[in-house]
């Protein structure tokens, strides 16, 4: 039951990225469902939270935050996921700024230039918010790592963006040109007269 959670939480952020909302929400609302028959059993073992069903739980509330981020544009407080623990939900949200790159990057590729900046708001004001934990090493820390390059990546498509609105054209290196241009443009024995 806890890789159902788990794939229907993925199965649903991969409905989102497909503009399929209506399915990404039936996904989650089946992987919640399957989450809280098993609660009460997690709840009186607690040695049983940890591991697969804590993998289970962060990986729908990855789901819960992208398809709030593409209904509402908002990151939604763990307040709003009662059923994950703190560090779920936290990782949750580093996990989600994946999911923000991604779609980023398909906002990109049709030059929607203010969505990429608004995904990178996004990115930069949680990591303000995650500047302000004592992350020592382990997960949590290791997918805050992600979130800087995530950070980065954004700032540079935006800048890439730029470039191509200002019509700037970037020459090709001589060993990523064609080689058809290499062909055309080599003087080769025999073919000069």
């Amino acid at each position: 039951m806890r890789a159902d959670i788990q794939k229907l939480a993925k199965q649903a952020i991969f409905a989102a990225h497909r503009s399929d909302l209506e399915k990404s929400l039936s996904q989650t609302a089946e992987a919640e469902h399957i989450a809280g028959q098993l609660l009460p059993l997690v709840q009186s073992m607690p040695d049983l939270r940890h591991g697969s069903f804590s993998s289970a739980m962060e990986e729908y509330a990855e789901a819960k935050i992208f398809q709030a981020f593409l209904e509402h544009g908002r990151v939604i407080p763990s307040k709003e996921l009662p059923i994950v623990e703190r560090d779920e939900y936290l990782g949750g949200v580093l996990d989600f700024t994946g999911e923000l790159n991604r779609y980023a990057i398909a906002k990109a590729t049709v030059r929607d230039i203010d969505e990429v900046k608004r995904c990178r708001g996004i990115a930069e004001a949680l990591m303000g918010e995650f500047l302000q934990f004592d992350l020592r090493n382990g997960s949590i820390r290791k997918k805050y790592d992600s979130l800087k390059y995530t950070v980065k990546k954004l700032e540079n498509t935006l800048y890439e963006l730029s470039l191509a609105e200002a019509g700037f054209k970037p020459e090709m290196e001589a060993d990523e040109a064609p080689q058809q241009q290499r062909d055309a443009t080599t003087d080769e024995p025999g073919m000069a007269d």
